[in-house]
């Protein structure tokens, strides 16, 4: 019933008000009888004094119970909302104008009487109900003094024998104001107050409600986006805000979304990276298997025919095998190269070397292949004697990968040309370019994958490619160093990347 946000604040709004509605009722009635009671104590401050100033109470220096019997009756018939009590002056009760039966006190408390005759404390001042062990009420006191000292509070040697104590709201006072709480006025006050506190329950209610619509409007998008298995994105649009409503509601909606596109694209890229990774896998079997099958048909073929080959016949399938041998070492060499990169076990270590020495380098290296090719094969230097700045191995191993790529997927009669190239900020820019059947443009942001393979044309061309490519951009990756290619269907490609200058 609760499991909303909304209901639990509803909840927890509807018994706060609920507290705050006992509570203001609570207070109300207290204010009221601490205002009432301090109005009749002022009202009836001076009654005590005057009782005993004007009606005689003692004779012979003691209390005359007769007499103060009397006068209690006329009082009682004056004003029948208070009770009168006379106390020794120890606050034992001597005398008093209500049934006896009621009383439940012997004694009163004289601390508070002392205090209102003596002005020590602010109004209202409480003691004790003789009638009730628990109850205070307010009250007029006076103390009674010898008859042959001055009467009333004026006696010089302040010789007391005891006190009047008047009880102001009696009994029968209580009874009359218990009924008047339940008067029209009363009902009309209590009236007043539920509504107000009822109309500001509906008014929060509807502002939480507006406040909360935001967020079940985002709990929407979320488990629409969680049905659809995190695959579609939400079509929920956030509402336009200015700066000044960007709270911190928005911010969640915001970072969701965000969040959401997020892990579309993730999910895709793992996508990706399986159907890749399936490729990878099915390629690398292929290649593996390719130079195997070779080497065994090779060796079969001399086993069965030893006898009957020449020494020439028996060289050139030996020659193969090996052949065979080298190129599955190479690809094996190049998978654990790779995944040493993959999982960044490879270290650099770079110094200051010649960029000329290195081409030159791998230029006699690959003439051959390149001769074997009918693919001419040349270095154009800008300046010849350039120091740079890296892994010298790791560079020798990155040329000679995309010179050996660009040589392989060359046509006859063409040229790969490596080119060096000052550029600004210190840098030299090394770019190997062919004149191959090219790479199309939707292939090109998936070419530096392990066996990518582009489309059909690129699979039947490019057949072993290998891992040259993949390998090569992330050696320079390691040295922060980005390889850009650029290629036309027909024409050709060029990679191209840049070395610090010393």
């Amino acid at each position: 019933m609760f499991n909303s946000l909304y209901s639990r604040i509803a909840l927890v709004l509807f018994s706060m008000f609920l507290i705050m509605a006992g509570f203001l009722f609570w207070f109300f009635e207290r204010a009221s009888i601490a205002t009432q009671n301090e109005t009749s104590q002022k009202l009836y401050l001076n009654l005590a004094d005057n009782i005993v100033n004007d009606l005689g109470v003692i004779s012979n220096n003691q209390f005359d119970l007769e007499l103060i019997e009397a006068a209690f009756h006329k009082i009682m018939i004056l004003g029948p909302n208070i009770e009168l009590y006379v106390l020794d002056r120890m606050g034992k009760i001597i005398s008093f104008s209500v049934p006896d039966k009621k009383i439940k006190r012997s004694h009163i408390n004289l601390q508070p009487i002392i205090a209102f005759i003596e002005k020590t404390q602010s109004l209202p001042i409480l003691g004790e109900d003789p009638r009730a062990l628990e109850r205070q009420k307010i009250f007029s006191a006076a103390a009674v003094y010898e008859k042959n000292n001055s009467i009333g509070n004026k006696a010089v040697d302040n010789t007391r024998i005891g006190y009047l104590y008047i009880i102001i709201g009696g009994e029968y006072y209580d009874s009359i104001s218990t009924t008047l709480r339940l008067s029209t006025t009363w009902r009309i006050s209590l009236l007043g107050i539920a509504t107000a506190l009822s109309f500001l329950l509906i008014a929060s209610l509807i502002l939480f409600y507006a406040l909360t619509r935001p967020l079940r409007q985002l709990t929407r998008e979320i488990k629409v986006f969680e049905q659809s298995d995190f695959k579609v994105k939400t079509t929920f649009q956030l509402a336009p805000l200015n700066n000044t409503k960007k709270d911190e509601i928005y911010q969640l909606r915001q970072s969701f979304q965000h969040m959401q596109q997020r892990i579309i694209e993730q999910l895709e890229h793992l996508k990706k990276n399986d159907a890749i990774r399936r490729e990878f896998l099915a390629y690398v079997s292929h290649d593996l298997r390719t130079p195997l099958a070779g080497m065994r048909a090779y060796l079969e073929t001399l086993e069965l025919k030893q006898a009957s080959m020449s020494n020439e016949e028996r060289q050139i399938f030996i020659k193969k095998t090996i052949r065979n041998g080298d190129r599955l070492q190479k690809m094996i060499s190049e998978l654990f190269e790779l995944t040493r990169l993959e999982n960044h076990q490879i270290e650099l270590t770079q110094e200051v070397f010649s960029i000329g020495d290195l081409l030159s380098d791998i230029y006699v290296s690959l003439e051959s292949k390149a001769v074997e090719k009918q693919v001419s094969l040349k270095i154009d230097f800008q300046q010849v004697n350039v120091q740079v700045y890296g892994d010298i191995a790791k560079i020798e191993r990155v040329i000679q990968n995309l010179t050996e790529n660009a040589i392989r997927y060359s046509k006859a009669n063409s040229s790969v040309v490596i080119k060096t190239t000052l550029i600004k900020n210190n840098k030299l820019r090394i770019c190997i370019c062919d004149q191959g059947i090219g790479i199309h443009a939707k292939d090109l942001p998936y070419i530096f994958e392990p066996y990518f393979r582009a489309s059909d044309e690129y699979k039947l061309k490019h057949k072993g490619a290998g891992l040259g490519l993949a390998i090569s951009q992330r050696l320079l990756r390691l040295h922060n160093i980005s390889l850009q290619v650029k290629s036309e269907i027909n024409k050709g490609t060029f990679f191209c990347f840049s070395l610090q200058k010393v």
